[in-house]
């Protein structure tokens, strides 16, 4: 996980980017649907034996870890476009806008 220090005394806890990486990789591949949940994300990993590049295995995924890289990394400069978004009920996610 990575994290983002601000001004409060808790730091954003967020998802590994290569992480991210591979589940955008995975939706275009359609191994994971376009607008997806942290259960869905679950599945897929236990499913494709997803792992970090030196073997081990990625921290459990949840709702929050997403919503927090969702709001919380900067905006590409290829793209200028968000990688990771959000619906408005905060459950489902999306790498293209809503």
């Amino acid at each position: 996980m990575e994290h983002i220090q601000d001004n409060t005394v808790n730091p954003i806890i967020l998802c590994e980017a290569s992480l991210i990486e591979e589940m955008k990789l995975a939706v275009d591949a359609e191994r994971l649907p376009t607008q997806f949940t942290a259960f869905d994300v679950k599945k897929w990993m236990k499913s494709d034996q997803i792992t970090k590049s030196d073997g081990t295995p990625y921290d459990e995924i949840s709702t929050d870890l997403l919503l927090n890289y969702s709001k919380h990394t900067p905006i590409t400069r290829k793209r200028k476009l968000k990688v990771l978004y959000s619906s408005s009920n905060s459950r489902v996610f999306s790498f293209n806008p809503f």
